[in-house]
């Protein structure tokens, strides 16, 4: 759980760094420069991935740790069709999806929404870029604090919630989403920006959490790949989806189908919050 609070937050970091970067960069050098810096950071990373490597690799080989006794209980003979029904994932995949389509949708056009809801210069678009990320960090920090609580030790509950509070945040966008005053372009940023923000947390819990569940029974890794797919599946039906409704419909209605998404991931967990339930108490 640390080491995913760790690495997400240094991506995030790495995020708002470029989008604060990448604008002085083309400001007073060349757009050239971007990419030879890019090239020069990622013969780093590759350098640094080396160096640790071998540090891992060589006190993995000096200290081998004794295996711990397996003392869990792996039904004979079972599918993983059967053990991913039973313990209430099909259902979930469908709220991984909703919040594929929101995180990743969000995150790709709420510049533009802001820039032409708000008629605002692109420019503007820059601050709506750096505050995603920061709002995403301190969500997952804080749903990591509270992940071993009474309500968000249970993944797919705590996603319902998060859900739930996207519901919430997104009404009031709609009635503010076309109104000049500076005040309600804020508000317009800040709660959406939440709304995002509880997307990273639900990606936490279903997606860098749930999957261990399955450790048990040789599946975290088979877990983990199509809970990751069907996030990619979402993100992709938001990139033309949110651009055809908006182009059609307008932003508000963009805004609307963004409740009706969450209302989906509300009602998924729901539905799955039993099975799920009963499935980690055999693990508890």
């Amino acid at each position: 759980v640390q080491a995913n609070l760790v690495v997400t937050t240094a991506a995030h970091i790495s995020t708002i760094l470029l989008y604060i970067y990448v604008p002085v960069c083309l400001k007073f050098f060349s757009w050239k420069t971007v990419f030879f810096t890019a090239s020069a950071l990622a013969l780093a990373a590759i350098i640094a991935f080396i160096i640790a490597m071998s540090f891992i690799v060589s006190a993995d080989s000096t200290a081998k740790a004794p295996k711990k006794q397996d003392t869990s209980i792996k039904p004979e003979g079972e599918s993983y069709f059967s053990l991913i029904k039973r313990s209430g994932i099909i259902q979930i995949f469908i709220a991984i999806i909703m919040m594929g389509f929101l995180r990743d949708g969000i995150e790709s056009w709420l510049p533009t929404l802001y820039s032409e809801a708000f008629n605002r210069d692109a420019s503007e678009s820059i601050l709506v870029s750096v505050a995603l990320p920061i709002f995403a960090i301190i969500s997952i920090a804080a749903v990591t604090a509270v992940h071993k609580t009474k309500f968000f030790k249970n993944e797919v509950l705590g996603s319902g919630i998060l859900f739930l509070a996207v519901v919430v945040l997104t009404v009031p966008i709609v009635f503010i989403i076309n109104l000049d005053a500076p005040v309600f372009r804020i508000i317009c940023l800040i709660l959406s920006s939440l709304v995002c923000a509880c997307m990273h947390g639900v990606n936490f819990l279903l997606i860098s959490c749930l999957p261990g569940r399955f450790s048990a029974f040789g599946k975290a890794a088979t877990t983990s790949g199509f809970c990751n797919a069907f996030v990619y599946v979402g993100a992709a039906v938001s990139m033309y989806g949110m651009a055809l409704i908006s182009d059609l419909l307008g932003w508000r209605a963009t805004i609307i189908s963004w409740i009706i998404v969450a209302a989906i991931g509300v009602v998924s967990s729901v539905i799955s919050i039993k099975a799920y339930t009963n499935f980690i108490k055999t693990q508890d």
